[in-house]
């Protein structure tokens, strides 16, 4: 099964738990203004895209995990009752182990009383979730 599979049964299964969980790109891509045609010599494949004043444009924060959303909490009596989302971040990993960068992310999370870890199973995210 590849991760992106996983991913996903993990995503519908958290929204069947009451959480929400949505997929977080990290990369760098580059972003400028294309052009067709101008001066000077190209030799283009089918498919090339030429960019003028090209810049990195770069997605998420390093470490990042790949599922982000918010898990439902119901608020203790003394607190009238009321329901918050809590801030969650979930590692998917079919195989291989999470980067130290990965890991910082889910211990700052956790940290500041978010629920953060990684998954390589629907057991797991119902452990970081707490459902």
């Amino acid at each position: 099964m590849a991760e992106a599979d996983l991913m996903r049964r993990l995503q519908k299964l958290a929204s069947s738990l009451g959480a929400r969980l949505f997929r977080q790109q990290v990369g760098m891509a580059w972003v400028g203004n294309k052009v067709l045609s101008g001066p000077g010599v190209f030799h283009l494949a089918r498919g090339d895209i030429v960019i003028r004043n090209a810049r990195p444009f770069h997605a998420g924060v390093p470490g990042m995990s790949d599922l982000g959303g918010w898990v439902r909490v119901e608020i203790t009596p003394d607190m009238i009752g009321s329901t918050v989302a809590v801030y969650a971040q979930v590692e998917v990993k079919e195989g291989g182990r999470p980067t130290s960068e990965q890991l910082a992310w889910i211990n700052a999370v956790n940290g500041a009383g978010g629920k953060a870890g990684v998954a390589r199973d629907e057991a797991d995210l119902r452990r970081i979730l707490g459902l």
